[in-house]
Order: C-alpha cells, then sequence, then structure tokens
C-alpha cells in the first residue's frame, strides 16, 4: 500500500488528537458565528431605520429576505445540494413564516415610531421570552431561583425606559405603546420559531433551509405588502437600494444564516445572548448617524435590563 494511502494519524478516527482538533473547530466555528449573529444584527436596526424613511416595511423585509433567499438557494443547488425531503417543508415554513413574518416585520413596523436604539433595547429581552416559553413546555429548560430573579431585574429595566410613555397611555389611552408592543410580540414570535426551529429540523443542513425559510418567508411578506397596499409608496432610492443591501447581506445572508446554524448546535437560550450585545451596537449607531438622544433612561434602562440577562446567562439550567 503506498504512503497516500494511509491516513496520518491525527486524522484517523481513532486518533488521539482527532478529538481534540474536531473539538477547537467547533469552538471556532461557534465563536465566529456567535460575532457575526452580535456584531451584524446590531447593525440591522439602524439598515431597517434608513430603509423605513423611503419604503414600506412588508415589502421593504419582502424583497430583503426574497432575494436573499433565493441567491443562498441558487448557490447551494450549484454547490450540488439536495433540497430536503417534502415532510420538512411544512416545518421550515413554519419557521420562516414565525421568525421572518412574524418577529421582523414587527421590528419594522415597529421603528416606524421606536427608535432603532430604544429597539434594539427592547428586543433585548428575547431570552427572558425563551425561559418564560420553555416553563410552558413539558420538556423545557427551567431556571433555578438566580435565573428567576435575572428576569425581575430584566423587567425593572423595561419599566426604567418605558416609564414616560406607560403614563401617557394611561393618561390619553391605549396607543402611544403600540411600537413598544410589537417588539414585545416579535420576541414571543422569534422564540417559538427559534425553538420550534430545533425540534422540528433536526437533520436538515441549516444553510439549505435558511435559504428555504426566507425564501418562502420574503414572498409571503411581498404579498401582504401588495394586500396593504404598500405598492405606491415604494420608493427606490440609492439611500433605500444601500439599506437593503446591507440588510440582505449582513442581515440575512450572514447573520441569519449564522443565527440557524448556532441554533443546531448551540442550546437556544444561549443563541439568543447576540440580545446583549445588539443594543450597544444599535445605540451607538443610532446615535453617530441619526442623532438619536442618549439619555440616562437609555443608558440606565440599558443597563439594568443587560444586568438581569447577565444574571439568567449565569443560572444554573435544568431539563424538566
Amino acid at each position: 500500500m503506498s504512503s497516500a494511502a494511509v491516513p496520518h494519524q491525527e486524522d484517523r478516527p481513532g486518533a488521539p488528537g482527532a478529538g481534540d482538533a474536531a473539538r477547537r473547530r467547533h469552538n471556532v466555528l461557534v465563536a465566529l458565528n456567535f460575532a457575526a449573529v452580535y456584531i451584524l444584527w446590531g447593525s440591522t436596526y439602524l439598515g431597517i431605520r434608513a430603509g423605513l424613511r423611503d419604503l414600506p416595511p412588508a415589502l421593504m423585509a419582502g424583497s430583503r429576505f426574497t432575494l436573499a433567499g433565493a441567491l443562498m438557494l441558487a448557490w447551494l443547488l450549484w454547490r450540488g445540494e439536495r433540497l430536503p425531503p417534502r415532510s420538512f417543508l411544512g416545518p421550515i415554513a413554519v419557521t420562516g413564516l414565525l421568525m421572518l413574518l412574524g418577529g421582523n416585520l414587527l421590528v419594522c413596523f415597529a421603528e416606524a415610531t421606536v427608535s432603532s436604539g430604544m429597539a434594539a433595547v427592547i428586543v433585548a429581552n428575547l431570552p427572558f421570552v425563551f425561559v418564560i416559553v420553555e416553563l410552558f413546555r413539558k420538556d423545557g429548560e427551567r431556571l433555578s431561583l438566580l435565573g428567576v430573579a435575572g428576569l425581575f431585574i430584566g423587567f425593572s429595566g423595561m419599566l426604567i425606559l418605558t416609564w414616560p410613555k406607560l403614563v401617557a397611555s394611561y393618561s390619553l389611552g391605549i396607543g402611544t405603546m403600540r411600537g413598544e408592543a410589537m417588539l414585545l410580540l416579535a420576541n414571543l414570535c422569534w422564540a417559538l420559531g427559534s425553538i420550534y426551529s430545533r425540534k422540528r429540523l433536526r437533520g436538515v443542513a441549516p444553510l439549505m433551509s435558511t435559504a428555504l425559510q426566507m425564501f418562502i418567508a420574503g414572498l409571503a411578506l411581498c404579498v401582504l405588502g401588495f394586500l396593504l397596499g404598500e405598492a405606491p409608496r415604494w420608493n427606490f432610492t440609492p439611500r433605500a437600494a444601500l439599506a437593503v443591501g446591507w440588510l440582505m447581506v449582513a442581515g440575512s445572508i450572514l447573520g441569519y444564516s449564522a443565527y440557524m446554524w448556532l441554533l443546531a448546535h448551540v442550546p437556544a437560550v444561549k443563541v439568543s445572548t447576540y440580545a446583549y450585545v445588539n443594543p450597544i451596537i444599535a445605540l451607538g449607531l443610532g446615535w453617530l448617524f441619526f442623532d438619536e438622544p442618549l439619555g440616562w433612561r437609555i443608558w440606565a434602562g440599558t443597563a439594568v435590563i443587560l444586568g438581569g440577562v447577565a444574571v439568567v446567562n449565569l443560572a444554573r439550567v435544568r431539563q424538566a
């Protein structure tokens, strides 16, 4: 037998260094995907804010995801990847509609009345929503008392952020908190879609699943935009093109793909920690490009919310 036919010792499945090398590669991939979700998704709040100046929300989101999904799908098929079995198409569609039509579109609608920094901070409550959803699942994860304390800390941060609007809504009637309510509902849709995908999409290549989710949800968003009469408001300026391009590449092709890969390899509650860093990126970019104020209430509420999320992350978790 020639030397070329004999694998190197470190490449043999039973070699002592094979497992260590695989773990190192896995850890590097986890770190890179977390970095993509942390940083790139923090900038998407700015991209959404810029795009909404010229484009209606549903058609903007629909064009972004349809194009991103079509490009990814064409690339994967060109590489020889196979489409998943038909039995997976339903769960893929449900996941995409929950997370992209429900979660992302509600964020787009909310940012018409809520600043990008404030939106990112409210979305930072996502880990708490994951924990609450898990409480209602028979085999879900349960937090310790320390984690419950973290939930209350995060909720107090929400009160600091929204107290003026809470007072206004009490005196003027419901309606002034509509944007914030949409963001909380977006969190719920995102958490449900994420947990659902972990259970129902096992065995599907994450990139293929991501491409199909974006393409299906993007088409649904475009149809919804036309039904809502958004077509006359479509004004595809150079600024809008730049925003959609950034959202498509950074937010969808790179960011969403990284998120779905992490969901397939890391516990969902840990993946949701991207919401810790996103507010910091979004607040800084909103202040830099849109002159959005960084008053004491935003700083205090952000600090309390992120502190609560950190406490939840440190808490012990047990399986029901």
